[in-house]
């Protein structure tokens, strides 16, 4: 594995990638959620590597080691980063790509998969297609994205709010132990402790069904049936609207991290399974 770097929306872009002697059989690329950082998919990048595919990880713009905003979460600007990694990859000898995308990354990959015809296949899990907050909650972000408006003008600094102790009241992991690891990582919890005002409404506040429905390469939609973060429906909504090859997969006994949780090895077997039978160079 080697440390790369990619340059995205003026953002200098961190990432890992795991080599192949056959780049040109495509690439895997692991897209984190939000609020995290793209440690998360190393454990599934190592395997699905040493089962013969090329591999890349990656920190979005304004999470991990990359550039940006902290806390940013913006779909359009991550779909973007998503495409200048395949760039980037494409310039080391990979001609297709398949993407594995979880939570705000799933659903930044269904809007890169709307236009790039370097992709054969996805797998997306626990991604929010349509989240729309309550009338309270909206007022708020809508008054608080006023309030950052005139903080940033006058003060040059970003409205921010913690959203850590909510997340940890939720559990994204249904095991206990893993969870409390999953929130002691000191990255993590600086993020969640900074949630910018509006930069990160993208994670609460989202609908990308219109982009869903002109995905037409396979797509392999995953979620737990215990997740506590993303409501279950939102799995099935996403496959209602996709128009090409589907399936889903809901994972019994697992949370909203479903590739941390008690049954990450099923989840690699799909993920691995989909990846083989649909990442091929598109004609």
């Amino acid at each position: 594995m080697e440390q790369i770097i990619f340059h995205s929306e003026g953002f200098e872009i961190h990432g890992s990638l795991w080599k192949t002697d056959h780049p040109e059989k495509g690439a895997v690329l692991f897209c984190h959620g939000a609020f995290e950082t793209q440690e998360n998919w190393t454990a599934f990048a190592d395997r699905l590597n040493r089962d013969g595919f090329t591999v890349c990880t990656f920190d979005f713009a304004g999470h991990g080691t990359s550039q940006g905003m902290p806390g940013l979460v913006n779909l359009r600007t991550w779909a973007y980063n998503i495409r200048d990694a395949m760039t980037y990859l494409q310039g080391h000898g990979c001609l297709a790509f398949g993407l594995v995308g979880w939570e705000s990354g799933g659903s930044a990959a269904v809007l890169a998969a709307t236009h790039d015809a370097r992709l054969s296949c996805a797998v997306i899990l626990s991604a929010p297609v349509y989240l729309l907050p309550t009338l309270a909650e909206r007022v708020v972000y809508v008054l608080a994205s006023l309030v950052a408006k005139l903080k940033m003008a006058f003060f040059h600094k970003p409205l921010t709010l913690s959203r850590l102790n909510q997340m940890k009241r939720l559990s994204i992991i249904l095991d206990e132990a893993m969870n409390d690891a999953y929130f002691a990582n000191p990255r993590v919890q600086e993020i969640y402790n900074a949630f910018p005002i509006p930069d990160g409404l993208d994670n609460v506040w989202v609908d990308i069904t219109v982009a869903a429905e002109k995905v037409s390469i396979p797509v392999l939609v995953i979620q737990g049936t215990e997740d506590k973060v993303i409501p279950t429906n939102q799995g099935q909504k996403l496959y209602d609207v996709l128009r090409g090859r589907k399936e889903l997969k809901m994972v019994d006994g697992s949370g909203h991290a479903v590739h941390l949780d008690l049954q990450k090895d099923t989840v690699y077997t799909m993920i691995y399974s989909w990846m083989n039978t649909n990442l091929k160079i598109m004609s």
